[in-house]
């Protein structure tokens, strides 16, 4: 009996699986990709897709699922997410001429329409750009181990190719090699065959969910890269080239299409610009927020005003990298100024930026074989809104403020047209093509080029519409012969046309109608005449779809061929959007451009946060309360924060190293002055987090964090530390705290600039042995229960922490709050038992009493009264509890402090 697997089709697919078998194979049958065997038995639950069988019945029935072609992209893109490779096998030949070619050769010349893997999908390789986030990259990365470790990083929805390396060790990932990983954030990274197996489970355990792919060792030669882009280097000994070929044999081997789009490698070092880490990010929330992991209530989306996808691009990127040298810093700045002080002409220019659309990846969907022509009008209507683009820029001069001068700085660079593809793609494409599916093949997906283009064509088309009006004709002259008035003209996809007429009429069929299709209720029948002109009309109709599509094909060829000047004018576009985003910004908010230079102090006068303020102002809350930051080495470096609970701490912390971020970018700042010695790392331990998954408690995760940055932290980074050591024990918590500050003070060549928020008031006391710190608290006042908050920060050291005031206003219980008073009272006022627990006087079973026979003693008892251990303090004591501070004259007071020192220190006299 014959095998269900042993069928032409079954040998045709297994044989193109056996060269993929590492990817799910679409397999194109019709209008349907078809899944079998294993990848139906992976694919259909994790698509939702109905799981079925080839040859129902039998015991070797195929397993099998399927998809619309149509509705492809979404399925691939969703695969690709979980980690898996897709193989996309189209058919590259017509069906029907197979067909034809098989009955010219008879039964035994039998063969299947021929069919060719066209691109993979992988998880750094995406499938229609369209899916992608417009204002997020895709990052594939190659990572070279060795002495000198090659780090490169493509984005092959856009063509972006950048790399660089670091010296290491073979089997260590140093830590701003590691970072630089982490910020790149890739989905997918790329290791030769010969690398440690270490490296794998290194990588998934810094990127989790990262695709981990192994590939030959020839692939990171740079001889044997498929295409050379500027900028790859012919030395073989290089790692960032030859990590970057790797990337190019990659794409090669699964995209090829897109290696057009690759025109340049860009080589950048790490020392370039500053390096936020990933625990950075997150505590400042420049991306991603806490709360739900989107952009809402982050940095980015409340300085990305762009027009444009690749406008939004390029600033999140600003973010990401920003600079360390001044010189370019103010570049930048110079063109954003330039914007912001013309208001007309700037709007003009982001209206003109609004008509171009995502050029980069337009591009790289023209690239696809399944590109369609909507893909290619797309195209097409960026490319001519160019010169608009162009002639607004140019026109910014034309309404000068009089003390500016009229030279626009360099950085506002208008990008090139490229007329040539606008023109030729104007010419082949219709203003609206139609919207025709991915891989459509059938003879009715035409209309979509342009009347005039090519005479054939024409013709064709005058062939199909004549043969069509003589059909239509034909109804009513078949009426009239028949006498039949509900006779019509019917036309089905795969029949043709037909003369239908209901049962109850065919006694008047005529003699020359012949048979053509039998139904429920009715006949179908055709004539002679009929044949020849359908013959004709669909056979015109066919010719005219294969000849639309080779034209569409040609235009896409040729306007791949200026691919690297698009690319260009891509480039030009997002620069421009993302300085004219920070220019409506810096306008619009009252945004100042601070001075960077490379000094050592930070100063801000009266400087805001970028986010929280104007969500206060969205909500119609309360007005912001603006504070200024100094901060310099060789003065007060270390600012040791006290105040109650909401009192503006942590948004403080915040906001200064949010304003060094956006000042190091290029953009102006919220503030009404700034001046920043650049900063070369933003190190930030804000908040409370675990990590389950690691079996890292809060505190642990802390104190890694906080080890960090004692580790890399230098006397150029800006150190911002929340509530150190508050995860653990009182004295604990207290000593690290303490000992952190020390070290940032003392170690040799440190002292960052630093700010530190904490409850503990001890640490005030640094400020008197410690030359470089300082004390600063924000201020706040009691009203009766309630405690106001002023949001003002002072100098000097916060008395209390109001935390019952605030545990109030969080709805806690009336009961407990008492209780948290009578508790504060007694520790206030030193009242302790033998083991050291408040006392409550009156309350049996108090949280102070111990129980009977227990031992255990409470940490407060390291606290305990003085006057439980020493009389001179309990003297002392008693004496300033007498004092009458309305009848004490300052001289008396002066020698009662002389008095009570002297005794407490030993001399009684």
């Amino acid at each position: 009996m014959k095998s269900a697997l042993d069928t032409p089709m079954m040998r045709q697919y297994l044989a193109i699986k056996a060269q993929h078998p590492n990817a799910i194979l679409f397999y194109r049958m019709g209008d349907f990709y078809e899944m079998f065997l294993h990848d139906a038995e992976l694919a259909a639950p994790l698509l939702g897709i109905a799981l079925t069988t080839r040859d129902r019945g039998k015991q070797d029935a195929v397993p099998m699922c399927g998809i619309p072609v149509h509705a492809a992209d979404p399925h691939v893109k969703r695969l690709a997410e979980l980690g898996h490779r897709v193989a996309i096998c189209e058919q590259v030949e017509d069906a029907k001429a197979a067909k034809a070619l098989q009955g010219a050769k008879g039964a035994s010349g039998r063969r299947l329409v021929k069919r060719e893997v066209v691109e993979v999908v992988t998880p750094g390789l995406a499938g229609d750009p369209q899916g992608i986030d417009a204002a997020s990259d895709l990052a594939l990365v190659a990572l070279l181990p060795g002495q000198e470790l090659g780090l490169a990083c493509l984005d092959a929805s856009t063509g972006d190719l950048r790399a660089t390396h670091v010296s290491g060790r073979a089997e260590e990932l140093p830590d701003d090699f590691e970072q630089e990983l982490r910020r790149m954030a890739p989905r997918e990274v790329l290791l030769p065959r010969s690398a440690s197996e270490s490296w794998g489970p290194r990588l998934e355990r810094s990127l989790p969910g990262v695709a981990v792919t192994r590939v030959d060792d020839s692939s990171f030669d740079c001889q044997a890269a498929p295409v050379h882009p500027d900028g790859l280097a012919a030395n073989a000994a290089d790692p960032a080239s030859r990590a970057a070929a790797a990337l190019l044999s990659y794409l090669a081997a699964h995209q090829p299409f897109a290696l057009a789009q690759v025109a340049e490698l860009r080589r950048y070092g790490l020392g370039d610009s500053m390096l936020l880490d990933a625990a950075t990010q997150s505590h400042l929330e420049l991306f991603r927020n806490s709360e739900d992991g989107t952009r809402r209530r982050t940095l980015i989306e409340q300085i990305d005003r762009t027009r444009t996808p690749q406008g939004a691009r390029r600033l999140g990127r600003w973010l990401a990298y920003p600079l360390l040298s001044p010189a370019a810093i103010a570049a930048r700045q110079d063109a954003v100024a330039w914007l912001a002080d013309r208001d007309r002409p700037r709007a003009r220019l982001r209206d003109a930026l609004a008509e171009v659309r995502d050029l980069e990846r337009l591009l790289a969907k023209a690239a696809r074989p399944g590109a369609t022509p909507r893909d290619l009008a797309g195209l097409r209507g960026s490319l001519e809104a160019l010169p608009g683009v162009c002639e607004a820029l140019v026109a910014v001069g034309d309404e000068l403020l009089p003390s500016q001068p009229a030279e626009r700085p360099s950085g506002l660079r208008p990008p090139k047209p490229v007329p040539e593809v606008a023109r030729a793609l104007r010419a082949a494409l219709v203003d609206d093509p139609p919207a025709v599916p991915r891989g459509s093949r059938g003879a009715g997906e035409t209309g979509y080029i342009r009347d005039g283009t090519h005479s054939e064509l024409d013709g064709l088309r005058e062939a199909v519409r004549k043969g069509r009006e003589w059909i239509a004709g034909l109804e009513a002259k078949e009426r009239e012969r028949t006498g039949v008035s509900t006779l019509k003209i019917r036309f089905h996809p795969v029949h043709g046309y037909a003369l239908e007429l209901t049962k109850a009429n065919l006694s008047r069929v005529p003699d020359d109608y012949e048979r053509k299709q039998t139904l429920a209720n009715s006949e179908r029948f055709t004539t002679p005449e009929l044949r020849d002109v359908e013959g004709r009309v669909r056979g015109a109709g066919e010719r005219a779809a294969a000849l639309e599509r080779e034209l569409f094909e040609a235009a896409r060829l040729h306007a791949l061929e200026f691919a690297p000047a698009i690319r260009a004018a891509a480039e030009d576009v997002a620069e421009l959007d993302a300085l004219a985003s920070l220019a409506e910004l810096a306008r619009l908010a009252g945004w100042v451009r601070p001075e960077v230079d490379e000094g050592e102090a930070l100063e801000i006068r009266a400087g805001r946060h970028p986010v929280v303020e104007p969500l206060l102002a969205s909500a119609g809350g309360d007005e912001f309360v603006p504070n200024d930051a100094e901060l310099d080495p060789a003065g007060t470096g270390i600012l040791v924060l006290t105040g109650p609970n909401m009192s503006g701490k942590s948004t403080y912390l915040r906001q200064v190293a949010l304003i060094v971020l956006l000042a190091q970018t290029g953009s102006f700042v919220p503030a009404e002055s700034a001046r920043i010695g650049v900063v070369d790392r933003v190190f930030t331990r804000v908040g409370a987090s675990d990590r389950l998954a690691r079996g890292e408690s809060t505190f642990m995760v802390e104190m890694r964090e906080t080890a960090d940055i004692l580790s890399h932290a230098s006397r150029r980074s800006l150190v911002i530390l929340d509530e150190i050591g508050r995860g653990t024990s009182t004295f604990d918590g207290l000593s690290i705290a303490w000992a952190v500050i020390e070290y940032l003070h003392e170690a040799p060549g440190l002292r960052p600039r630093t700010l530190f928020a904490t409850h503990y008031h001890e640490l005030t006391d640094l400020a008197q042995t410690l030359e470089h710190v300082g004390n600063g608290h924000f201020e706040a006042r009691e009203w009766g229960d309630d405690v106001v908050f002023l949001r003002r920060l002072v100098p000097g050291g916060a008395s209390r922490s109001y935390g019952i005031q605030v545990a109030r206003l969080a709805g806690l219980p009336s009961v407990v709050l008492e209780r948290a008073r009578e508790l504060l009272r007694n520790l206030e006022d030193g009242e302790y038992d033998a083991q050291g627990r408040p006392r409550l006087a009156g309350k049996a079973g108090a949280v102070g009493d111990p129980e009977p026979g227990s031992t255990a003693t409470d940490q407060l008892g390291l606290f305990s009264a003085a006057s439980e251990r020493d009389p001179a303090e309990a003297d002392a004591l008693e004496q300033l509890r007498r004092i009458d501070p309305e009848r004490t004259t300052p001289i008396q007071a002066l020698e009662l402090l002389s008095s009570l020192v002297g005794r407490l220190r030993g001399n009684s006299s």
